[in-house]
């Protein structure tokens, strides 16, 4: 077993067993919506804003237990609604659960605002994973920060750009690169660090603020057009999880108001495609 399978495991048994959230699908009042960070900042905009409306209502979004935790969570009952960042694999396709996309994301190559360089071809990318590309135009040195192999965001650059698995998987084998395991511990090491190179999405770039820049792809920024029409290819989507009939009436009010124009609008504004 995996530290990182480990630490999910751990993470939805603190969920299970911890007083805050024991028992939430019985109570009217409150739901907790739990699982991958890709998904939490925007969960918890959307939280804020239903809460305008339904005063009496609690949501509560802790911190994240990756795509598989909100899964896990959502089947034994242990939070109302889980929030994934990637499909159902076959084993959770099985634990008969709903899966309801709400978005998607654009996945970016982000940098600290002072790198020069705005533009990273596959070529560039599959190099700078190898060790073969190592400096920015200005010749700092690029210090790369990536995720581990069961990221949501690694499976999908594995996917659409050529090269990137086998560039990953041996620099990973060798270590040669610091590997982070949330989006929140991504996102905070970009905000500070110098000449870095990570890996984030636009949504959360937007909601947070974050102090980055974005580059594009082989020319193509990662904007609302370029991600509906397929010519910006990285983007993951999310989705909610939950027991079919198991919702509490403030749980499908909050499903209701994402998937609603202004839920939709609200998505919109900060960068995500509503589905």
């Amino acid at each position: 077993m995996t530290q990182v399978m480990r630490t999910c495991i751990a993470a939805v048994m603190v969920l299970i067993v911890s007083p805050a959230f024991a028992g939430t699908s019985g109570n009217d009042s409150q739901v907790v919506v739990a699982g991958s960070g890709t998904c939490i900042p925007i969960v918890r905009l959307l939280a804020g804003e239903f809460r305008r409306s339904h005063p009496g209502v609690c949501i509560t979004v802790p911190a994240s237990i990756g795509s598989a935790g909100g899964v896990k969570a959502a089947a034994v009952d242990a939070v109302d609604i889980g929030i994934v960042s990637r499909p159902l694999d076959k084993a959770e396709a099985a634990k008969g659960l709903v899966y309801r996309p709400f978005a998607r994301s654009a996945i970016v190559f982000a940098t600290s605002p002072s790198v020069p360089d705005t533009d990273l071809s596959h070529a560039d990318i599959v190099a700078i994973y190898r060790g073969h590309k190592n400096r920015w135009k200005n010749g700092r040195k690029i210090v790369v920060l990536t995720r581990e192999p069961g990221d949501s965001a690694i499976g999908v650059l594995r996917e659409k750009i050529p090269g990137f698995r086998e560039a990953y998987d041996a620099s990973h084998d060798k270590k040669f690169w610091a590997t982070l395991y949330t989006d929140q511990e991504m996102n905070q090491a970009l905000s500070w660090a110098r000449d870095v190179l990570g890996i984030t999405d636009r949504g959360a770039v937007m909601v947070e603020k974050l102090p980055v820049k974005m580059l594009s792809l082989n020319g193509i920024p990662p904007h609302d057009d370029n991600v509906a029409s397929g010519r910006y290819p990285l983007a993951k989507t999310l989705a909610f999880v939950y027991r079919k009939g198991g919702l509490s009436p403030a749980g499908s009010s909050f499903l209701e108001f994402v998937f609603s124009d202004r839920g939709r609008k609200l998505l919109k504004r900060y960068g995500y495609l509503p589905e």
